[in-house]
């Protein structure tokens, strides 16, 4: 299925360098809206293939990043541990619609959200061009996560006596009070203004520390305004209206509050759903945020297996191997040297399961360099040692094999079968060393270093 989304982008002038290259200048908005439509409409109507492709392979190592976090230089650099890595179609992202109450109240704050990003637009389509190989290798896979989180039609109304403080458990609430930030803005024209020293007004930013997740985080204080009132049917009519003047410091307060406890709802709701579909696609769960990180194993007590540790540091220390290899070389040897490859990934996780539980990063990051120098430079400086006595053998083997040949004439059929038993004792210590080579767990990296040299 991701490689059906080439087959549509393919046919499609969103493709076509000739456009790229001045951001779509010559095609007009609705042009652009439609075919953005077009591979909305492709997407779905293809959906469950794309979920059958994800997750038919239920043992394979792969993890699922939601929220676009990792570039593709990092994706590419765990695929010498990962089967796969599944992240969101930010493409077809772009192509959510508009939620007319929502675009309503954007209007009506100043926010102008009409034409599409073309810049951003470019920027995907390019992402999809240079994850061409890692998808054609069936390493890499968009799916379209975003659909799942779609806004409903119409933005419901819920009111709380205690304000949303008791939606959770109070020890999930107190972790999340710790780790709050509040900033609030002035709005000037269509732009807002942060308020340096947190200043009463009516528009608020709830953060937590240390937190990169996409969630419902900015609260407008708005008021009523009765219009019209109909005694008969006891139908209001109300406006809502985005004053001028300060609000109170009572309403202010009570509204921060109030703010603050749907974020948190709004926050804890987001990583539970992230994690369900991770669940539904047969994948580990990976977030950069350090907040959900510890959210998570301090709160739920979830700590990650040895997989999912590897993963975590090959995320956040840079476990590079040989930055400079051509991605499909690197593809190639992958599929052609699967059990090779295997052997390294084991390795790997036997060198590393000792960090499971260390918080010393300066001791985490000296470890890593000592098994990067284990397996980038002593192992396959064995390999090569090997190789040189493989060929040292071959070419004894090979000279009695020739002088046999010279006396063959001689004595007739005696010399021949001579030969071929040389030559077949020189093919099994070929053989045998062969195996001991593939046997090193830097196999794998030697080979990709070798093909990236010549």
């Amino acid at each position: 299925m991701s490689k059906l989304v080439y087959s549509f982008l393919k046919d499609s002038f969103l493709f076509n360098d000739s456009f790229i290259v001045n951001s779509y200048f010559k095609i007009s908005e609705k042009e652009i809206e439609k075919e953005l439509e077009n591979y909305r409409n492709f997407i779905l109507k293809n959906i469950n293939t794309l979920y059958e492709e994800v997750t038919i392979n239920a043992n394979q190592i792969k993890i699922f990043n939601i929220d676009n976090s990792i570039d593709l230089l990092k994706i590419k650099q765990m695929s010498f541990y990962l089967d796969q890595v599944i992240i969101t179609d930010s493409l077809f992202e772009m192509t959510t619609p508009i939620n007319s109450v929502q675009n309503t109240f954007s209007e009506y704050l100043g926010v102008q959200n009409k034409t599409i990003d073309r810049k951003k637009l470019v920027e995907t389509i390019q992402k999809f061009k240079n994850a061409e190989v890692l998808v054609d290798a069936t390493y890499l896979k968009f799916f379209p996560t975003s659909y799942f989180f779609e806004l409903k039609s119409e933005i419901p109304i819920s009111y709380s006596k205690t304000q949303y403080s008791d939606i959770l458990p109070i020890n999930l609430m107190e972790f999340y009070y710790k780790n709050t930030q509040v900033r609030s803005f002035e709005k000037n024209g269509q732009y807002l203004t942060l308020n340096k020293n947190f200043e009463r007004d009516r528009t608020i930013e709830i953060l937590f520390k240390n937190d990169n997740t996409k969630f419902t985080n900015m609260y407008n204080l708005l008021e009523q305004e009765i219009i019209n009132y109909d005694e008969n049917t006891k139908i209001a009519e109300i406006a809502m209206i985005l004053p001028n003047t300060k609000p109170s410091k009572e309403s202010f307060d009570a509204w921060v509050n109030q703010s603050v406890n749907q974020s948190i709802v709004s926050h804890f709701n987001k990583i539970s759903k992230d994690i369900n579909l991770s669940i539904k696609l047969k994948a580990q769960y990976i977030s950069t945020s350090s907040f959900a990180d510890e959210l998570l194993k301090n709160q739920f007590n979830l700590q990650p297996d040895i997989k999912s540790n590897i993963s975590n540091m090959m995320l956040n220390f840079d476990l590079k191997f040989f930055e400079n290899i051509d991605i499909r070389d690197l593809m190639s040897i992958r599929k052609n040297d699967g059990e090779e490859f295997e052997v390294f990934r084991r390795e790997l996780e036997k060198q590393l399961r000792e960090l499971r539980n260390e918080q010393d990063i300066s001791k985490i990051k000296s470890k890593i360099e000592d098994v990067k120098h284990e397996l980038e430079e002593v192992q396959i400086a064995a390999i090569n040692s090997k190789f040189k006595k493989i060929k040292k053998s071959s070419s004894i083997n090979a000279s009695i094999g020739v002088a046999g040949l010279g006396a063959s004439f001689l004595t007739s059929g005696f010399s021949t079968f001579a030969t071929l038993i040389s030559l077949f004792n020189g093919y099994k210590n070929y053989t045998e060393y062969q195996n001991e080579i593939k046997e090193n767990p830097s196999y794998f990296l030697w080979k990709i270093k070798k093909n990236a040299n010549n």
